[in-house]
């Protein structure tokens, strides 16, 4: 059975439990079902978002540890992304419809920018490490990267790209109902165990993808003019083609995640 087909379903019986007086009038309006959401934009964002670091460092000043920071704070994002988009059954399905106004959702997309950011920031630490410690080496002035403006707007810019992509992924799982409808109205998109089994492939590639993380920051702070052109853009095609096919970095190490 479709998503429309169990939505109709529900639609169905809600009318029938609203004619015996069952229900209240705030309940009887049929939810509306939604399409999930599309493959393409989600990519498009995901470029986006491993594309801002590469953007920092060929066209602004060319600061490898920026874009280190700048990826190592991308690749957290990606983590974040992986827990909160898991579903689980108490996950809400239907949502009022005063929350699909563009006033909502700008607020939604903002709230969650900051959530992500600040979450992002605490788990970026031990993904960074490494590179810091390379750094320590070359003597890197990680206050006067710190105190540029372009890393602050950089890290604006990614936060919002994960706060409106996180947005899109929760409207892709819930339908509008009548105003004051319950959380749980409508059924549950998601089969849980198919989505708990790609959480776990993704889990696997992002964990793969930081692992080379440590490579790139030894590569390219030691070593930076020979991979200057050449090892960012390979690595974010790499982040991209994860988070297309994460079902590859579960292939990887398929002993770490039975």
């Amino acid at each position: 059975m479709t998503k429309r087909d169990r939505v109709a379903k529900l639609n169905r019986q809600a009318a029938r439990e609203a004619a015996s007086g069952r229900v209240p009038v705030a309940a009887q309006a049929p939810l509306q079902w939604k399409p999930d959401l599309p493959h393409l934009r989600t990519l498009a964002f995901d470029i986006v978002r491993h594309g801002l670091p590469l953007a920092s460092l060929y066209f602004l000043d060319g600061s490898i540890p920026r874009y280190l920071l700048l990826t190592a704070f991308s690749l957290s994002l990606g983590l974040v992304f992986i827990i909160g988009n898991t579903r689980a059954a108490t996950d809400p399905t239907s949502v009022d419809p005063r929350s699909r106004t563009a006033v909502a959702r700008i607020a939604a997309v903002l709230v969650l920018s900051i959530f992500l950011a600040l979450v992002a920031v605490i788990i970026s630490v031990p993904i960074f490490m490494p590179a810091l410690i390379f750094a320590m080496a070359m003597e890197v002035d990680w206050m006067d990267i710190l105190s540029h403006k372009a890393l602050w707007v950089m890290l604006g810019l990614i936060s919002l790209v994960a706060g409106l992509r996180s947005q899109l992924a929760f409207e892709a799982v819930t339908v509008e109902g009548a105003r004051g409808v319950a959380s749980q109205a409508a059924p549950m998109a998601a089969n849980l165990d198919q989505d708990r089994a790609r959480s776990k492939a993704a889990y696997a590639a992002q964990v793969t993808i930081i692992a080379t993380f440590v490579m790139l920051s030894y590569v390219m702070l030691h070593f930076g003019e020979w991979g200057y052109y050449i090892l960012p853009v390979i690595y974010c095609a790499a982040l991209v083609f994860y988070d297309t096919r994460p079902d590859i970095g579960r292939k990887i190490f398929p002993e770490m995640w039975q």
